[in-house]
């Protein structure tokens, strides 16, 4: 699967598989319009856009939560391990955007991610 190249997300997806060794997938989604931005998948089969479809629904419902427990927080990023593999949700800022990379979790390390993440999610 192609991404586009020069645009925000594409930058940011550019980043990620630069120096993240075993990733996966990145993508990007505008959380008010539930549409992706850009995505990226090194595997065939494994279908990013799907992938971050439903890691939205799992930030909605960590949202809803946090609101039916009337808490003043909000998520900064969220981490899911598998046997093989982790998945980092990062929201921006702004909470408009939602940051999604996969990675083998053999090589991964979730600060390394996280902070990968926020370098290269500056300006979206």
């Amino acid at each position: 699967m192609a991404y586009s190249k020069g645009t925000l997300a594409g930058d940011f997806i550019d980043g990620v598989l630069s120096e993240l060794s075993g990733a996966i997938a990145v993508g990007v989604v505008e959380i008010i319009d539930e549409l992706s931005m850009d995505t990226f998948s090194v595997r065939d089969g494994f279908d990013p856009d799907v992938a971050c479809a439903h890691m939205l629904e799992v930030v909605k419902a960590q949202q809803q939560t946090i609101k039916a427990l009337r808490l003043n927080e909000s998520i900064k990023d969220m981490c899911i391990t598998m046997d093989t593999q982790v998945h980092l949700l990062t929201l921006s800022k702004s909470g408009k955007a939602l940051f999604y990379v996969a990675a083998e979790s053999a090589g991964a390390n979730v600060s390394i991610m996280r902070s990968v993440i926020r370098k290269y999610a500056k300006g979206i």
